[in-house]
């Protein structure tokens, strides 16, 4: 499945919000959850001894992928987009393999990867199409 059909087919989980602040707290606090409950089987696994159940686990990965979704959809954001856009600024920044100079060097290789042609068209790919447009109520 691609992106875009997760975050298009995963919105009718959605429930009306009274705007778009409530909406964007929710699920920004949904995503915080989410990923503590993430950690807290990590947690267990680390200082409990306790092996991780890939099943439980990937069931929380999940959610944090919905709570996730549902935010870039309510701030009308192309997940499938925000994905690439990310993906490209670390290939940028690292250029293929991850050094720590590399890594302390990030600020200014972000602002070299914000003057390219790519950058701009992948910004300018953020916002998401027709079908969010008719669908969404805020």
């Amino acid at each position: 499945m691609e992106i875009k059909e997760y975050q298009k087919r995963t919105y009718i989980a959605i429930q009306p919000h009274t705007d778009k602040k409530d909406e964007v707290l929710n699920w920004s606090i949904g995503l915080c959850e989410e990923c503590g409950e993430v950690m807290n089987h990590i947690k267990h696994h680390c200082w409990g001894n306790e092996d991780i159940n890939d099943v439980e686990i990937a069931k929380e990965i999940g959610d944090v992928m919905w709570y996730l979704s549902a935010l870039c959809t309510v701030l009308g954001l192309d997940l499938e987009t925000v994905a690439t856009l990310n993906m490209r600024k670390l290939e940028h920044r690292f250029g293929g393999e991850f050094t720590e100079a590399k890594s302390q060097a990030r600020h200014e290789q972000e602002l070299k990867f914000k003057d390219t042609d790519e950058y701009k068209e992948l910004v300018s790919k953020l916002k998401l199409g027709e079908w969010y447009e008719n669908f969404h109520y805020c």
